[in-house]
């Protein structure tokens, strides 16, 4: 930009001095000398229009506020130049540019006459320039290539006509290719004028204001642009003069945009005219436009019920197509069916509900299936209006999501037979982009819960893995492996161990009924009472006893514990065991077939008088060498592959038939790998707990001194 202005400011000194020259010498310039005035002109003129154009970027504001800022700017520019032009006289004296050109100048050419050219012709100008570049940006408002060609070409034909003029005298008519031309350019001119796409934006005032403004310019225009005879010209006496003896291209090429600015003011002017009666269906669009764009946010964001339903509820009085507007949808924290108000806008609930029953209403949609037009709302037998009540017409919409009536959005007129069918299509559209939002946001505090509960579950989880023992008791001559899979977070499994005495542990393994968080609350409870009656209790029949009159104060009627409890006595080598509803142990021997210990128990829970105690038997087993025990869950035996198939407990017994010469961790190892080869798959239907015990002896010590570490899942 500043290169610009320094190639302006340049040739605009170096063409006063051709003028000084002219003065001072009293001789006419030669052609050589005139031929490189009008070049520095032009180019100097160029670089005007370049500094100008990159020095004037209009901000995103509103037409009428481009218009004032230029007719400020040409009110300066016309003062400076009419009070210039008013100093002193015009003479006419007969000037002699070479062979050929001798013509009236019309102007004496004093030195007071060179500065009111330079000072006019700058002004006119840059005022030209000015008006130009602001028609452009009316001009390419939704710009295309066709737009911007047509700008284009009428620039390039104004700069060819206003070059064609170079050899020609002030107020010497213009020759054929000159006219030629000049059609050419005023054909472009036309084109340009009624591209006026930008003036439908506009609201009702600022097309009435521009109407004014474009007025205004275009008499501006009339006045000081060259339009008309130096004696017409009111503003700047013998602006048309001044402007075709300093340079004549540039007076053409000003007249030019001062024509072009006149037909662009005129067909303007009229659009804008004609404009008016439409701008406030124009506005009631922009006021849709964004209403949509406001709703369309919140159905991809995550937000507040209330913020959400306020939004809903204002739309169709924001958009323009409602006087008051409300959101109705069943209130389901209380449970009930029967509409409520959620929000509304522009009228107090409190009205709302002394003329209308929302339910009543809302039924009737529901039957028909379709929206609820009421034109006369006084004549409907449904609604209570009153004549202060302000309610003309009513348009009840519902909100369907996934095939579900979930509410409906209300808006009312204050006069009768207020909705046309561009305002029912209207509110059709934001009842469904309500709908869709309103969807959205159950789905997200649906989503937030079941994240709360993962989380809640997660914990739990961690915390029910706590409570099953991470290792295994060392216990001299004996080998132990467990693990317990829940299927889902939490499960109602449980096995533990205890230390009775010096010789003794107790070993237990159970099953509430059911699985999930309720099933984990009782297999924490199951751990406490172990934790402290085992250590009370003689035999496992006695512990029993005991953990079911503890149960019986908190299980429900319908929840029962199953569970094996066996104490170990490695002093007299012994392991006593007995079963309340649980699944058979299985025992082998290495000299024997593996077997099931079917004692008879019922499960902790069901009966809470003295049928559990006689139902309890103990098998007293004294060990030898090699004695494999296998406790576990149903889970283990009621798992079925993909044709329904159980696992069985003849599978089991075989499994442990043949790996009964490996220790505790090999026959637990075998077990389930045996049990996912026959589900085909890596997850259970059921909670799964296995656990392995087998005696060694205790002359043959296998067993580590350090305990061994258990895993929660296989």
């Amino acid at each position: 930009m500043i290169l610009y202005g320094a190639i302006f400011a340049i040739c605009l000194g170096l063409g006063i001095g051709f003028h000084v020259q002219q003065w001072s010498s009293g001789e006419t310039a030669s052609m050589g000398m005139f031929l490189m005035f009008s070049a520095l002109s032009g180019v100097g003129y160029g670089a005007l229009w370049l500094f100008l154009k990159r020095w004037k970027k209009y901000a995103d504001v509103s037409p009428v506020r481009k218009l004032w800022t230029l007719l400020v700017s040409g009110a300066i520019l016309t003062t400076i130049a009419g009070i210039t032009s008013r100093i002193g006289t015009i003479s006419a004296p007969v000037l002699d540019l070479g062979p050929g050109f001798d013509f009236e100048t019309g102007i004496a050419l004093t030195l007071p006459t060179i500065v009111k050219m330079v000072v006019v012709s700058l002004t006119q100008a840059i005022f030209a320039f000015l008006i130009l570049d602001q028609i452009r940006s009316f001009v390419l408002v939704k710009r295309s290539r066709s737009s911007e060609r047509n700008w284009n070409l009428m620039i390039i034909m104004m700069v060819v006509t206003s070059v064609l003029t170079i050899m020609n005298g002030p107020g010497e008519s213009q020759n054929d290719w000159q006219n030629v031309s000049m059609v050419i350019a005023a054909v472009f001119m036309m084109v340009n004028a009624f591209r006026l796409s930008w003036i439908v934006f506009l609201p009702f005032k600022e097309k009435l204001a521009a109407l004014g403004l474009f007025l205004v310019l275009a008499a501006i225009l009339v006045l000081t642009l060259g339009i008309g005879s130096s004696g017409n010209n009111l503003l700047i006496p013998g602006a048309v003069d001044y402007l075709e003896h300093y340079f004549m291209p540039l007076a053409t090429f000003i007249g030019q945009i001062a024509i072009f600015g006149v037909l662009y003011c005129l067909t303007a002017f009229l659009s804008l005219l004609f404009h008016l009666p439409t701008s406030g269906d124009y506005e009631q669009r922009a006021g849709e436009r964004a209403t949509m764009h406001s709703l369309a946010a919140l159905v991809g964001q995550v937000f507040e019920g209330d913020r959400l339903f306020a939004t809903i509820a204002s739309s169709p009085v924001e958009a323009g197509s409602a006087d008051a507007s409300w959101l109705v949808m069943p209130d389901v924290e209380s449970g009930t069916l029967n509409q409520q108000i959620i929000a509304a806008h522009n009228i107090a609930p409190d009205r709302i509900q002394d003329f209308m029953n929302c339910t009543e209403l809302v039924s009737d949609m529901t039957s028909s299936g379709d929206a609820l037009l009421i034109r006369e709302a006084a004549a409907d037998h449904r609604l209570n209006v009153r004549s202060g009540d302000r309610i003309g017409s009513l348009l009840a919409l519902p909100l369907y999501a996934r095939d579900e009536l979930i509410g409906a959005l209300f808006s009312s007129k204050s006069v009768v037979n207020g909705f046309e069918r561009d305002d029912v299509e209207t509110i059709s559209i934001f009842a469904a982009q309500a709908a869709v939002a309103i969807d959205n946001a159950r789905l997200f505090d649906q989503q937030v819960e079941k994240e709360r509960l993962s989380r809640e579950l997660a914990i739990a989880r961690e915390v029910q893995r706590k409570l099953l023992p991470q290792t295994a008791p060392s216990l001299r001559g004996t080998s132990i492996a467990a693990s317990s899979v829940p299927a889902q977070e939490v499960g109602g499994d449980y096995y533990d161990f205890v230390k009775l005495d010096d010789h003794r542990y107790g070993i237990i393994i159970g099953d509430v009924s059911g699985k999930g968080t309720s099933a984990a609350f009782y297999m924490a409870e199951m751990q406490g009472i172990f934790q402290s009656v085992s250590r009370l209790a003689t035999s496992p029949s006695q512990f029993l006893h005991h953990a079911n009159m503890a149960l019986a104060q908190t299980l429900d009627r319908n929840v029962f514990i199953s569970a094996i409890y066996g104490i170990l006595d490695l002093k007299n080598e012994t392991f006593d065991i007995a079963r309340a509803g649980h699944c058979p142990a299985v025992t082998v021997r290495l000299d024997q077939k593996s077997r099931l210990i079917r004692t008879p128990g019922l499960g902790l829970g069901l009966d809470r008088g003295d049928l559990f105690q006689k139902s309890l038997v103990e098998e007293h087993i004294n060990l030898n060498p090699g004695d494999v025990f296998v406790l576990y869950t149903d889970g283990v035996v009621e798992s079925r592959d993909q044709e329904g198939e159980e696992y069985g407990y003849e599978r089991l017994l075989e499994v442990v038939d043949d790996c009964r010469h490996e220790d505790a961790d090999g026959i637990h190892a075998a077990i389930l790998r045996d049990l996912r080869r026959f589900l085909g798959a890596e997850e259970y239907d059921d909670d799964m707990t296995l656990l392995v015990l087998k005696w060694h002896g205790l002359p043959l010590d296998v067993m580590s001194t350090s305990e061994v570490s258990l895993k929660e899942t296989p």
